[in-house]
């Protein structure tokens, strides 16, 4: 299949969640961290409930160049948020600048990053996150979402699936100044990670009593 077919697809895929939104009972927690230009930083595998929280909202998504990426455009488009292509292999550091050009000029609030993907080492967050929040002088907010009646896949991302009927809660802890992270870069990845980690697991540990991903 080629690109424009991955993106109908991926169109078709978004549509869809914005059907399966209504078939959820969905809270959301920090939105305000949002209302201010900032970084979303989020786990590849709990992308679905942010993203249906996301619906219609002012701001843009880093995806890859790639059908993935493709399919992912199509889905975001479906739910009204902008995508700028690329990702740490290819085309990141053209992405990061659109990313950035459209925070600044055409007024979007928030970029988000999957900051394990596309395609992993599995919550291992990548410096692309770090690099545009130190750019533009914003801060990095972390994101996370659990859910009452979840499926794991078996993907290397270990995606969380809301079933209908869920109660599925979306969290945003608050912003981390990119100026207080530590210079070294690899230090900076790892407290944001651990930031989201937490944030996960303690809205796991609230709708589920245990953890979705325990360890690591």
């Amino acid at each position: 299949m080629k690109e424009a077919g991955w993106y109908r697809t991926g169109f078709l895929l978004g549509l869809c969640v914005r059907l399966w939104r209504r078939a959820v009972r969905l809270e959301v927690r920090g939105r305000e961290f949002l209302e201010r230009p900032a970084v979303l930083a989020l786990w590849h595998g709990r992308a679905i409930g942010l993203l249906m929280e996301r619906i219609g909202t002012d701001g843009l998504v880093m995806t890859s160049r790639s059908k993935d990426g493709a399919l992912a455009t199509g889905a975001l488009a479906a739910c009204g948020i902008g995508a700028a292509r690329g990702s740490s292999s290819r085309g990141g550091a053209e992405a990061l600048t659109e990313m950035g050009s459209i925070l600044a000029q055409r007024g979007a609030t928030w970029a988000a990053l999957t900051v394990d993907g596309p395609r992993g080492p599995w919550r291992v967050v990548k410096p692309g996150t770090v690099t545009l929040a130190r750019r533009l002088g914003i801060p990095i907010v972390p994101g996370s979402f659990s859910c009452s009646r979840p499926k794991l896949l078996r993907s290397w991302d270990r995606m969380v699936v809301p079933k209908p009927g869920s109660r599925v809660v979306a969290a945003y802890g608050p912003p981390i100044d990119a100026g207080a992270l530590p210079e070294d870069i690899q230090a900076a990845v790892a407290m944001v990670g651990k930031a989201i980690d937490a944030l996960g697991a303690s809205l796991d540990l609230e709708v589920l009593g245990a953890e979705l991903w325990p360890g690591g």
